[in-house]
């Protein structure tokens, strides 16, 4: 306990074995936004269980930290990786329907990453997919750690709450939000 031969001597009489222990690491995130003209779509899936209950949401912010809207929507019985999905298509579909046509796609799910960006698409979205692709002038996504991508988690839990199919539009910040990230705040990650 105390590092001392009497601790040690105790250790030794019972044949106990060194204690692993786990070092944490720090990491430092930094939130941004979108350069001017585009549009930063910050996006998430939930699923209470997996499968579970499903949700998803979005938040689109200018490059003036304003939120231009926001979705919540819900989903049924799905797995986290559909409903993150959705979560992409539903965030595409509304920027082609408000004319926001940059738009840099903000995610914390490697594997969607990998799926949009390597063309891996699931049949059961391909077509919206391909339709929001051909309106979009440009489309750039960009991987962020859960904890600079807070307010798109709790607006996709807000999701799973609702009754399957019902979604929720708002021309502004949600209420239920509070703080978003900030491009002036660093976040860190404990792995």
């Amino acid at each position: 306990m105390y590092n001392c031969n009497h601790d040690l001597n105790i250790i030794l009489y019972f044949g106990l074995k060194g204690i692993k222990t786990k070092t944490s690491r720090i990491k430092e995130i930094h939130f941004s936004l979108p350069e001017r003209d585009q549009i930063l779509i910050c996006f998430d899936g939930a699923a209470k269980g997996n499968p579970g209950v499903a949700g998803f949401g979005f938040i689109g912010r200018n490059n003036n930290n304003e939120c231009v809207g926001a979705m919540v929507g819900g989903l049924g019985i799905a797995t986290n990786f559909v409903a993150e999905m959705m979560a992409l298509v539903m965030a595409g579909e509304w920027a082609v329907s408000k004319s926001l046509l940059n738009v840099v796609f903000s995610l914390d799910s490697q594997a969607v990453l990998k799926a949009f960006t390597g063309n891996a698409i699931p049949w059961m979205i391909l077509n919206r997919w391909k339709k929001v692709m051909s309106q979009l002038r440009s489309v750039s996504f960009r991987h962020a750690y859960r904890e600079a991508n807070f307010s798109a988690d709790k607006i996709a839990k807000k999701g799973a709450t609702l009754s399957r199919g019902e979604i929720v539009r708002y021309e502004n910040k949600p209420s239920f939000i509070g703080n978003m990230e900030d491009m002036n705040t660093t976040y860190f990650r404990f792995y």
